[in-house]
Parts: structure tokens; sequence; C-alpha cells
């Protein structure tokens, strides 16, 4: 354990930051799993969940979601489908136009917010021990550029794409 705590002290600012973006996310999608197991969602329901409740004020379409996780429609719609097997979402077609699917949360849904809540804020809280608010902004800040950075890389990717 030394020894690999020696080796990441030396390394690079920016390699360790994106090595343990995923090391990160992964071992918080674990717990996340775990602690969510009981409802029948896992973390990536949950995200989508939070998504949609936080960022929209009407119901969403599909393709919105995507766009806001960074994930395609495909994938999107798929994990839907499975919340709405579980009862947290209707998936309903647009009445302006019906090639749109929009995601509603149900009654099922804001009832697993109310009853998560707590838990999440101290998860929230445990996960932040330690970092202070100043060290929070400057993670926030970084994370929003790489964010917008790896929106580039895509963009620039999906026209090379395009043009091959």
């Amino acid at each position: 354990m030394e020894q690999m705590q020696s080796l990441l002290e030396e390394m690079d600012d920016r390699t360790f930051v994106f090595g343990s973006l995923f090391v990160t996310a992964n071992l918080l999608e674990t717990l996340l799993d775990r602690a969510f197991a009981n409802y029948g969602i896992t973390s990536k329901q949950w995200l989508l969940l939070i998504t949609i409740q936080s960022l929209f004020q009407e119901a969403p379409t599909v393709s919105q979601v995507a766009a806001a996780m960074g994930s395609s429609h495909q994938n999107i719609k798929q994990v839907a489908l499975n919340l709405e097997r579980r009862g947290f979402l209707r998936l309903e077609k647009s009445e302006q136009d019906a090639r749109v699917t929009r995601l509603v949360v149900t009654d099922a849904c804001r009832a697993f917010a109310e009853d998560t809540q707590q838990a999440g804020e101290a998860f929230m809280k445990e996960a932040f021990s330690g970092v202070s608010v100043e060290d929070a902004h400057g993670a926030r800040n970084t994370l929003f550029a790489l964010w917008q950075n790896a929106l580039n890389l895509k963009q620039q990717d999906d026209q090379t794409r395009k043009d091959s």
C-alpha cells in the first residue's frame, strides 16, 4: 500500500485526476447499487431520475435527458423502460409529435425520493468529509471544464466519423 501511495504521489496531477475519476466513479456506482438494491433500481437508473427531477421543470423528452447525461437516446430509453417496469416513470408520447417520448416521474418515484432523502444527505456528508468548501468549489470548476472539453472532443469525433 505504501508503494502505491508513493507512485500516486509521483504521478502527474492531470493523469491522477483523469484516472481517479474512473476509479471513484466505479466505487460510487458500487456503493449506490448496493444502497438502492432494496428499491430494485441501479445507480444509473437513480441518476436518470435525479437528472429529470433536478434539471427539468416539465417532463423532458428522452433526447433531452440523453443530452443532459451525455448518453445516447437508445441507452436512456432502455434505462427509462426498466424504470417504467418498476413504476418509477411513465413514458408518454407527446400530443404534439408522436415521435417524441416524454419521461414522467410517478408518485412511486416521489415516494422513493422522500424515503431516501435523509440517507442521501448522510452519504453526501460522509463522501465530502474533509473537503473544504473552497476545495469543493475548485473541484466543481475543474470538473465543469473537463466536461466541456469532453463535449468538444465528442463533437470533433462525431464530425470526423461523419466525414469518413
